[in-house]
């Protein structure tokens, strides 16, 4: 059993660093090549994370945000034969909002908009100190919703209770929500601090790694680009492994960082199970897991392989279990390049597990274009077109690019060829203007026509939201009361928003005809004794029977 908790435990810490992004100066040595790779990437990301924490607002988070769905004339056909009423008329309708929050309130003001008419303001405050919510829609009302966020969180825990846990409960205090959630953002590390405990903790484990005997250049292949690599190679057996955690463990409980770290985080989050000392504990849980002599013969662990080009840069790297008599390899990637093609290939996992991602493109000054397929247990499941991917923007933090997924060909047993997909296509595209702000479209295809799609754009700016007084809004409706429920649906006319979808494109009539299909018509039913009265009763023979009359079983 504490062989496997240590094995588990090596495995998490290797995969989060096989996986980072970095480059290095080669050498004959595996574990000095990836120690200076790893080195080079905390130093990159805590350059980045200093840039941000110095334009952080640990005062006031605000944004943008816009949703919108479109159909084309495709998917109005195809919605149109399933839809009861007429949607001919319907392009698209989309919300775009503006936030603001503090530890105390949160604004939102969101319009809705159809065919790029807009039809609506709601008007959208949370009150963190006293968990309510007050919404205003001024083209219905002019009266203020008010929801109790704790209530409405009790009431449907209670509609639930039957199907959960007794134990179960829930709370929503939203004050103490945003408290943490500011006290944390005033509290991140320090960059040299961060960059400092990582760089440690990964020294550590790579002076415990041992070199292996390399294997050498070999022609590597990713999708159909091949280039010629240096191969370079470590492993960690229980010789190398127990020592490695054992001086994490050891560093860590004397590391007066790592312990300013946790104290203030612990004290943000101003929990009693989770403090400092709960951490030295699960140190010393630790230890006794790994209170146990290494089997010097025993040569089973893990192979760590790295690719480095002519110029020194990792571009590939691999992760291995050895069992001591074969090796499974459980992640990796590789990145070739010849001229201006670019390979690529990614897997995670093994055998029927095995999720496998292989293709190449060519560039074309900054931007890729290429294909790649993905699979799954060893079958292709879909094909990933891609154009225009940014290379250039992507270093600066903007991802740009359209992808295309198809399915794969498939082969039926008598030959045939078919796409698993049915001819249908998934289109992403990604447009962020900036670092801070980005733009997403997803597109639904048939046989290469849109039928409609599904976009996202967001960033941090937006408009500034005033600041609003609680205790001075009027005509407030108190939704946890029947009475003043009853006392806005009078307050509510229909005739802006009626007269904006019209102005839209919408028939007339058409409100109508959706309350009518959605079942919500004049004509309301009631039960009486288990018939309703809207329904005729009949004879088996199926003529209408009067009062007296008895009604067929």
């Amino acid at each position: 059993m504490k062989r496997k908790k240590i094995t588990a435990i090596l495995l998490a810490s290797f995969m989060g660093i096989s996986t980072m992004p970095a480059t290095a100066w080669a050498a004959d040595s595996y574990k000095e090549t990836e120690k200076a790779a790893v080195a080079k990437a905390i130093q990159e990301f805590g350059a980045d994370y200093a840039e941000s924490l110095s334009q952080m607002n640990t005062e006031e988070v605000k944004g943008n945000a816009e949703m919108k769905i479109s159909l084309d004339d495709g998917g109005k056909a195809i919605l149109g034969m399933l839809s009861p009423v007429d949607i001919s008329w319907l392009s698209d309708a989309s919300i775009s909002a503006d936030v603001g929050l503090t530890d105390k309130v949160m604004t939102e003001a969101m319009d809705l908009n159809v065919n790029g008419t807009k039809i609506c303001t709601i008007e959208y405050y949370m009150d963190m100190e006293n968990s309510e919510i007050y919404m205003k829609i001024p083209e219905l009302s002019d009266g203020y919703i008010k929801m109790n966020m704790d209530q409405m969180t009790q009431e449907a825990v209670e509609e639930a209770d039957q199907e959960m846990d007794s134990s179960f409960s829930a709370s929503m205090d939203m004050a103490d929500a945003m408290n943490s959630y500011f006290s944390t953002l005033e509290n991140l590390p320090e960059a040299d601090v961060l960059t400092s405990i990582l760089t440690r903790y990964t020294d550590i484990i790579f002076d415990n790694v041992a070199d292996a005997e390399n294997p050498g250049t070999q022609e590597a292949v990713a999708g159909d680009v091949s280039q010629e690599l240096t191969v370079l190679e470590g492993q960690v057996t229980q010789s190398e492994a127990l020592p490695m955690l054992q001086q994490i463990l050891d560093t860590a409980k004397t590391d007066e960082e790592l312990k300013g770290l946790i104290e203030t985080w612990t004290a943000a989050a101003n929990d009693p199970d989770y403090t400092y000392e709960t951490f030295l504990e699960a140190i010393d849980d630790m230890e006794e897991e790994l209170d146990v002599e290494a089997d010097e013969t025993d040569q089973s662990g893990f192979v760590l392989r790295a690719w480095v080009d002519a110029d020194g840069e990792v571009v590939g790297r691999q992760f291995l279990a050895n069992d001591g008599q074969q090796e499974e390899e459980l992640l990796g990637y590789l990145c070739t390049t010849d001229g201006e093609k670019k390979g690529l290939s990614f897997q995670f996992g093994s055998g029927d597990d095995t999720f496998a991602l292989e293709g190449s493109g060519e560039m074309s000054g900054d931007l890729l274009n290429g294909s790649y397929t993905l699979s799954s247990g060893g079958t292709e499941a879909a094909v990933i077109d891609v154009v225009g991917y940014d290379t250039k923007a992507m270093a600066d933090g903007i991802w740009k690019g359209t992808y295309t997924i198809s399915g794969a060909p498939v082969e039926d047993e008598d030959g045939n060829s078919y796409d698993s997909f049915g001819g249908m296509q998934l289109i992403f595209t990604a447009d962020g203007a900036d670092k801070d702000s980005m733009e997403w479209n997803l597109a639904l295809a048939a046989s290469g026509t849109t039928l409609g799609s599904i976009s996202l754009a967001g960033g941090n700016g937006g408009e500034a939201l005033a600041a609003v007084d609680f205790a001075s809004l009027t005509d407030v409706y108190d939704f946890s009361n029947d009475d003043d429920i009853e006392a806005y649906t009078a307050s509510m006319n229909m005739d802006a928003l009626t007269e904006n979808l019209t102005s839209a494109g919408m028939p007339e009539g058409w409100l109508d005809d959706v309350l009518a299909a959605t079942g919500d018509s004049a004509i309301e039913s009631t039960e009486t004794d288990g018939v309703a009265e809207s329904e005729e009763q009949t004879d088996m023979a199926g003529d209408t029977l009067d009062d007296s009359e008895t009604p067929a079983a």
